[in-house]
């Protein structure tokens, strides 16, 4: 018996959005993460689906990778381990909890059954992530709360949340990213630090929950390793130049080595990781505590403050490169080259590649003008202007105090400074650092905006608003201004309605499940073959995880294909890697998304001495596509084999296993 038949035939407002023009990133994460935790749901145990990622011959053909370490895949492992159970204990009740139909879509497209409710994997899958981001919206509330020492601090940060939420989070649109799983982690840690700073009598708790959140943060989010370096430096920063004693400093610097060891366990010695700048963060503090700064104590003030943060800086570094070294690791090397082209006339492949998305250019002008259309920027401007006032204003009246008392000035000249709100304002100067060298890295500003404006809320700031009737007076006015321009924008938010639809990915997809063995080994567009391995479960031989310095130069040579090579050449290419078919997408071969952001015009910079010869990929998608044969071909797609010269039969079957 079918499923009941529902046609859905969309208004005119309802858009059918598609992977074409989207940056690749993107795309990858929405599939590449959820085919591991699709390996879970659908294998016949949980040992069995852990199994497959840590012995995962898929991802990387013909290597063997271990996927837990080599991504930040935790989440899955708990998504997909939790909805097992759900659906073992539904179905043992009875429970129905999911609803299909048969749904026929027109245009001449088959019909297909689309599901429902918890019971089905993607609705489970989905709801994780709305969890996630309700926790972090609940979290945001509370630092603001904590911060301010008010409930309408709270409410003042949930709501500039929401009036610049579409700068904030891009969750709503590609619900696997692992920001969508880490961001709440992060909030949560910066919370944990904040208060340890402030609390009169450290405990021995505080170490081991700035530990547990560092290791849930570090095990979301491979990026979460250079935030949790800015909270270590800043923390220790405080602590050089007497804002926090040494106890806080060193409860935070233990829980955070606590987390990352675990991590290192958890993640099976990941080589970014034991490699990376928090590794060598960790170890350059612990040296610099326990055998330079003895030094540094004999030195006058403010000599030994200049010392210690200059050597903080010089030991972090060094101990970075030193454990790069050892380890042989290159894997981060990218990312100190994108910020090379940031600053400088330095480009290469990889750069390139990340630089010419508007994700990785920097914080357009555009995006600051939304912030101000809120207020939030003034609003945050006025409170950071209050907060250097008050914090100087004690600092300039202890100092006169110890100095006609012993004159002097002797160490605890910051008393009465709140270190939690310095810890908070410095950190939102780094992200500001951040987002304004990558665009991308605004989900760090915009939401650090939003609670250091819970500050308008902390009375001692605004010591000439004097009645707490005015001042609660005042932020309700303001808020209205805000009301303006944010409720436009959650209007904006809620109007953006629509339905995934690409008709030519799914005959591609469904040509690759008819026409090609199980064992048919798959190269092209990364985008692409993220939803190849997730929908077909055939092997492919690049991905855009970019964390890994052999991956990048297995892509670089798939993407030989978009250059100005001879065919022959990249067909030798192809062969070598052992790939089977490689996928050209119309939008890689002819498309740019500025000038000099074409895969030909990229090319051109890593080989200038072919710029005369024309573009490969053109001509084999349109034209004549010897050496390789053309298999499948439509609007978007052409699929080429890559014959083979020596072996003409069948190659051994590979699965994950």
């Amino acid at each position: 018996m079918h499923p009941p038949t529902r046609t859905t035939l969309p208004p005119r407002h309802i858009s059918r959005r598609r992977t074409r023009g989207r940056p690749w990133w993107l795309c990858l994460f929405v599939g590449l993460y959820y085919s591991y935790y699709k390996s879970i749901v659908s294998a016949d145990s949980f040992l069995l689906g852990l199994n497959r990622l840590i012995h995962n011959n898929l991802t990387e053909f013909p290597d063997v990778i271990n996927t837990l370490q080599r991504f930040n895949l935790y989440p899955e492992v708990v998504l997909g381990g939790t909805y097992r159970i759900f659906n073992a204990v539904t179905t043992w009740l009875g429970v129905e909890m999911r609803e299909c139909w048969q749904v026929s879509r027109g245009r001449g497209l088959s019909p297909v059954v689309s599901c429902e409710g918890l019971g089905d994997p993607v609705y489970w899958y989905l709801a994780g992530v709305w969890l996630s981001a309700g926790l972090t919206a609940a979290l945001l509330f509370l630092h603001g709360t904590l911060l301010s020492g008010d409930l309408m601090g709270g409410f003042l940060t949930i709501i500039c949340f929401f009036f610049n939420h579409g700068e904030a989070t891009r969750v709503q649109w590609t619900p696997p990213l692992r920001e969508s799983f880490g961001f709440p982690w992060s909030v949560a840690l910066n919370v944990a630090v904040t208060q340890v700073l402030r609390a009169p009598r450290p405990v021995w708790t505080q170490p081991l929950l700035v530990g547990t959140l560092s290791l849930i943060y570090l095990l979301c989010w491979q990026f979460a390793q250079f935030t949790t370096v800015a909270v270590l430096g800043i923390v220790y920063a405080l602590y050089a130049v007497g804002v926090v004693p040494a106890l806080p400093m060193l409860l935070v610097l233990l829980g955070t080595s606590y987390g990352f060891l675990n991590n290192v366990v958890l993640q099976f010695g990941n080589s970014l990781l034991v490699s990376s700048p928090l590794a060598g963060c960790l170890l350059g503090v612990l040296l610099l505590y326990l055998f330079l700064e003895p030094i540094f104590q004999h030195l006058p003030f403010p000599t030994n403050t200049l010392a210690q943060l200059s050597f903080l800086f010089v030991s972090c570094a060094a101990c970075k490169i030193e454990l790069s070294r050892i380890f042989g690791v290159e894997d981060d090397a990218h990312i100190l080259n994108i910020l090379r082209g940031k600053f400088t006339n330095y480009s290469d492949f990889h750069t390139l590649l990340y630089t010419c998305s508007p994700e990785f250019d920097m914080l357009p002008p555009e995006s600051i003008q939304r912030l101000n259309e809120t207020l939030l920027l003034p609003v945050v401007g006025l409170v950071i202007l209050a907060v250097l006032d008050h914090t100087l204003g004690r600092v300039h009246s202890n100092m006169l105090r110890r100095l006609e008392e012993d004159g002097e000035t002797p160490p605890g000249v910051w008393s009465g400074v709140d270190p939690g709100v310095l810890f908070n304002v410095i950190l939102l100067a780094f992200y500001g650092v951040m987002a304004g060298l990558i665009m991308r890295l605004k989900l760090f500003l915009t939401p650090q905006l939003c609670i250091v404006a819970s500050l308008l809320a902390c009375k001692k700031y605004w010591r000439l608003i004097e009645r707490r009737e005015v001042h609660v007076a005042v932020l309700a006015v303001l808020v209205s201004g805000m009301c303006v321009r944010g409720l436009k924008n959650i209007s904006e938010q809620h109007s953006i309605q629509g339905e995934y639809s690409n008709p030519e990915l799914e005959e591609l997809v469904e040509w690759v499940q008819t026409e090609t063995h199980q064992d048919a080994v798959f190269a092209g567009p990364m985008s692409t073959m993220a939803n190849v391995l997730l929908s077909t479960q055939r092997p492919i031989v690049n991905h855009p995880h970019y964390e890994h310095a052999g991956l990048r130069e297995r892509t670089k040579k798939v993407y030989s294909i978009f250059s100005r090579r001879s065919a022959q050449s990249v067909y030798e290419t192809l062969l070598s890697m052992r790939v089977n078919y490689v996928v050209l997408e119309e939008s890689w071969c002819m498309r740019k998304s500025r000038p000099g952001c074409g895969m030909a015009d990229i090319w051109d910079v890593e080989e200038p001495q072919n710029r005369h010869k024309p573009s490969l990929c053109p001509r084999l998608f349109h034209r004549n596509a010897a050496p390789f044969h053309r298999v499948f071909a439509n609007d978007v797609f052409v699929v080429l084999q890559v014959p083979s010269r020596y072996v003409e039969i069948p190659p051994p079957r590979y699965h994950s296993a």
